[in-house]
């Protein structure tokens, strides 16, 4: 053999043991980590604070404009003004409001000042209330502002089709059961989650909630092929989910969670957040609790944004092999670890960090909806439409699925008759565990209740 081949049978001889240390070395790295070794450091990745300026929501936001003319002159009650003959007042007009914008009574829910009084009843179906307004000289139907208005299916039926759509049907086979077009169904339900998402708005308001957890859920819709994310959190006191968003996993989204978040908490209330190992929620954190001050900088006056003193935020970051999770290591972005579990022991929690409430909620929520479920053909076509099916769920949620962990145990057994054991315990809505109800409501109750405009 000549010479040029012995030199290039020694060339290749040195590429592939090259080839081969470089794969030895790119092995032994993988399995150091995968184990931990000692080289790599555990300590946290240390994260730079934002401010309100980097949340699109705030910058957005601008005081109200002072130039809309004078304010308008007080309203007297209704009974002050009419004239004391006629027929007394019989019907229960608490809760509905004329809706002509032109009345002076227009949003005022109050029946000790509004002029409603009953008129009589209408519908084929069922006997639905007819008001009319003393003061405009205007009637208008009992389901106005409501999912039902102008349905000519009676509400207990779309009652039981919306409980079935809350507890974990599909939309295509509540149309096979109850036997409505499945187009029928969805315009039902497009309703209903816009008026729980208004119900919720009125309700869940000036929260005074000391904990909170967060996470996001994962979801894909048939017409799309870009993930989308379920963004959540509960208050594990009252198990109340104060917001809840459906978009990409971006910065922009979770500022867009703590911004609502901040808009519903009273003032003065400043949480403690556990949530994943998610470090876009400590930039929207560290943006919307604190405040501005003005400082000295290079001789003049600068406005710097200075994050709370007391805000808390801890992470529990999963590590998972194979789809197997293996160990969650916890990291305190904000605060101390023993501030903490001092704080968690006070609320009656064993002061842990732990993010179980969240991912408890996580599995309700994918057994009620069937959109959400895993490896299910039942998934929705657009993103509108989950989000009103999600609205509906958490109204259905809050005010007529009682849960098990609420329930208050009686100081005496109630007899209930018959062979029926007593009831020993008092079920609980969140909403009522939350103050904002004092009874547990039905679902036609929830469909009924109006939510006129309010008065300008």
């Amino acid at each position: 053999m000549s010479v040029h081949v012995y030199l290039i049978l020694l060339v290749a001889c040195l590429l592939l043991s090259l080839v081969l240390l470089w794969r030895l070395d790119w092995f032994s790295l993988q399995l150091c980590a995968s184990r931990g070794g000692a080289k790599r450091s555990r300590l946290p990745r240390l994260l730079k604070p934002r401010c309100p300026d980097d949340c699109p929501a705030c910058r957005l936001a601008t005081p109200a404009s002072l130039g809309k003319g004078p304010a308008p002159g007080p309203v007297r009650p209704w009974h002050e003004v009419k004239s004391r003959r006629g027929a007394p007042k019989r019907v229960n007009t608490e809760g509905f409001a004329c809706p002509n914008q032109q009345c002076r009574y227009f949003g005022n829910t109050d029946a000790q000042f509004h002029a409603l009084v009953g008129d009589g009843k209408h519908g084929k179906a069922e006997p639905i209330q007819t008001f009319r307004c003393q003061a405009y000289h205007a009637t208008f139907s009992a389901r106005r502002d409501t999912p039902l208005y102008r349905l000519k299916t009676s509400s207990q039926q779309v009652a039981v089709v919306l409980s079935a759509l809350a507890e974990g049907l599909d939309p295509s086979a509540a149309a096979r059961v109850f036997g409505s077009s499945q187009a029928t169904i969805t315009r039902w339900l497009t309703r209903a989650g816009e008026h729980a998402q208004t119900l919720h708005e009125r309700s869940f308001c000036h929260l005074w909630l000391p904990h909170l957890q967060l996470d996001e859920l994962r979801t894909r819709l048939r017409s799309q092929r870009q993930v989308q994310w379920l963004w959540l959190a509960i208050d594990p006191r009252t198990k109340i989910l104060p917001v809840l968003q459906l978009g990409p996993r971006t910065q922009h989204m979770a500022h867009q969670l703590i911004h609502l978040l901040r808009q519903m908490l009273a003032p003065g209330c400043l949480p403690i957040f556990t949530s994943d190992g998610l470090n876009l929620y400590f930039y929207a954190l560290t943006a919307h609790f604190g405040q501005w001050f003005q400082a000295r900088h290079q001789g003049r006056n600068e406005r710097q944004w200075q994050v709370a003193a007391g805000l808390m935020d801890g992470q529990g970051k999963e590590c998972y092999r194979r789809r197997k999770l293996v160990r969650v290591s916890h990291v305190m972005r904000l605060g101390t670890q023993a501030d903490l579990s001092a704080a968690l022991q006070a609320m009656g929690f064993s002061g842990r960090l732990n993010t179980a409430f969240i991912e408890r909620v996580n599995l309700t929520i994918r057994h009620g909806i069937a959109a959400l479920a895993r490896r299910t053909w039942a998934t929705a076509q657009q993103s509108p439409q989950l989000l009103a099916h999600l609205e509906w769920w958490r109204g259905y949620y809050h005010f007529v699925r009682p849960h098990e962990a609420l329930r208050v145990k009686l100081e005496q057994p109630r007899e209930r008759g018959g062979k029926r054991l007593a009831q020993r315990y008092r079920q609980r809505t969140p909403a009522m565990a939350a103050g904002r109800t004092n009874r547990r409501w039905t679902t036609r109750e929830v469909l009924s209740c109006p939510l006129p405009s309010k008065s300008a």
